[in-house]
């Protein structure tokens, strides 16, 4: 052993202390994010296309966008509960 190793603690059979629960983490801010940003694609992009193929310029683009910005605010809420 070299003298630089930190010392183990002492071997006298008494239960190791729990660590205290950890919040959530960077991973969890990021598919938080990653499934907000997907949820307004999706939104967008899926109104755009009927738009496109009804002729009706941004209406269901418009629609598209506030479906996906309620899916995403329920997914934050739903993903921040978890930690409260």
């Amino acid at each position: 052993m070299d003298e630089t190793d930190p010392p183990y603690p002492p071997d006298d059979g008494s239960p190791l202390e729990p660590s205290p629960p950890l919040g959530p983490g960077a991973v969890a801010f990021l598919t938080l994010g990653v499934a907000a940003a997907f949820a307004l694609v999706v939104g967008g992009a899926g109104g755009y296309l009927i738009d496109r193929s009804l002729g009706t310029s941004p209406l269901f683009t418009l629609v598209g966008l506030a479906l996906g910005v309620a899916l995403a605010v329920l997914m934050t809420i739903a993903r921040v509960r978890k930690y409260l």
